[in-house]
């Protein structure tokens, strides 16, 4: 139990841990790409103040002082120019400028008038300043001494600085990749520990269920062969009895095994027929009326399907009623109150098996159809069994293309519901 306990602490401190890194890593990830959005706008931002010198310039004016760039938007930069702007000598400038710094990216040149910021002309340089690029975009002629600004927009600029994060990005998928396969196989080696322990659980609880049965078949035959002169015929058939009910309960567990071991594999062979489940129920209830009454409790059927027939195997359909029978009588810790009912529901049949035991926490509902699966987990044997009784029945059911479903509260009892198409 200790070891048990350690270990899922060392599972949970392991993946605490692999998602203390993720989260680094996408941290790092934001502020790296952060850090080189800034450079590409503090670059932009040389690159536009460069453009504007070199206008003033042009103009013969160099002791105007040049109006911050503003970002009008993640991707757009707006330049305060306030002087007449001749589309030609702009055009010129910005190939050469952006030549210079290496900015090849395509974007949008726009030039605005000053007093009204209504669009003057404008231009897209799709394959940025290595093309020919023609104004697209004349609104209208202005005075020369009308005062202008220009904007430039640049639509690929999240893909650039992603593709200037390059050897980055590889390292962080890389490292991500590692975490995420690390945190895969934690996750492997926590299910194959919980299988072995599973498996460890079964083979404590089968056998103790193997043991009983073989010890009292021992103790009738040895009974029967010391003492056969001298026992009374109504004691001799007593002991047989006990050696007969104890080979067939044992036969049934192994087969239990068995059967769910060759469904797996897909090795069963079905001998389906016409099955009229009514009937198939009526012959189980029989078989269970002697066992619930010793314990003075009661099994009623309300068999009111007037379609009753269905294509099935009729040994495995009867092995399913059978079985939730089972677990009703051992589930019921007082004298057992088990009702099976049938009704025709949906083009098929609809089979509901309720009871008054312990019930089943919604909790653990979800896996009780799973192999192994107990609700006394471990080596308690208050009730006996290998938990693969529910796994026989979902198995059986679904080959059988019906559905199982089960609704229960603790110590509310238990109903399971059995849904088979009609012939």
């Amino acid at each position: 139990m200790k070891k048990g306990k350690s270990y899922r602490v060392i599972i949970t401190i392991a993946l605490l841990a692999l998602g203390g890194l993720l989260v680094v890593q996408v941290n790092w990830f934001v502020r790296a790409y952060g850090m080189q959005a800034r450079q590409f706008d503090s670059k932009i931002n040389l690159v536009l103040r460069s453009i504007s010198d070199q206008l003033l310039r042009m103009d013969n004016d160099s002791t105007s002082r040049i109006n911050p760039v503003i970002r009008a938007a993640s991707n757009s930069y707006y330049v305060d120019f306030n002087r007449y702007i001749v589309y030609s000598s702009l055009d010129s400038i910005i190939r050469k400028t952006f030549r210079e710094h290496e900015m090849l990216l395509p974007f949008e040149l726009t030039v605005f008038e000053d007093k009204s910021n209504t669009i003057t002309f404008g231009n897209f340089y799709k394959e940025g300043v290595s093309s020919e690029a023609e104004v697209t975009c004349l609104s209208r002629d202005l005075p020369e001494k009308t005062s202008m600004d220009f904007s430039i927009t640049i639509p690929d600029k999240h893909m650039s600085v992603i593709g200037d994060l390059g050897v980055w990005i590889f390292s962080a998928v890389a490292f991500t990749l590692v975490l995420v396969l690390f945190g895969v196989m934690i996750i492997g080696l926590s299910k194959d520990k919980k299988l072995a322990e599973v498996k460890a659980d079964f083979i404590n609880n089968m056998t103790h269920e193997l043991q009983t049965p073989i010890a009292n078949i021992s103790i009738a035959s040895e009974v029967l062969r010391k003492g056969s002169a001298s026992l009374s015929e109504e004691k001799a058939v007593h002991y047989a009895d006990i050696i007969y009910k104890e080979s067939q309960r044992l036969r049934f567990q192994v087969e239990q095994v068995l059967q769910t071991a060759m469904m797996e594999k897909g090795e069963i062979e079905w001998r389906k027929s016409e099955v009229n489940l009514n009937s198939v129920i009526e012959e189980v209830i029989k078989i269970f009326q002697l066992r619930i009454q010793t314990r003075q409790g009661q099994i009623k059927s309300k068999l009111d399907a007037l379609q009753p027939l269905v294509f099935g195997d009729r040994l495995h359909l009867a092995n399913i009623f059978y079985s939730l029978l089972d677990n009703a009588d051992k589930y019921s810790p007082a004298t057992p109150q088990i009702t099976v009912s049938t009704r025709n529901a949906d083009n098929g049949i609809l089979v509901a098996i309720a009871d008054n035991g312990i019930g089943i926490n919604k909790d653990i509902q979800q896996f009780i159809f799973d192999k192994f699966y107990r609700g006394t987990s471990g080596n308690i044997h208050d009730v006996k069994g290998f938990g693969l009784g529910l796994t026989y029945v979902r198995e059986v059911v679904k080959a059988h293309q019906g559905k199982v479903s089960v609704s229960s509260e603790e110590n509310q009892g238990s109903v399971f519901e059995l849904y088979f198409q009609n012939c």
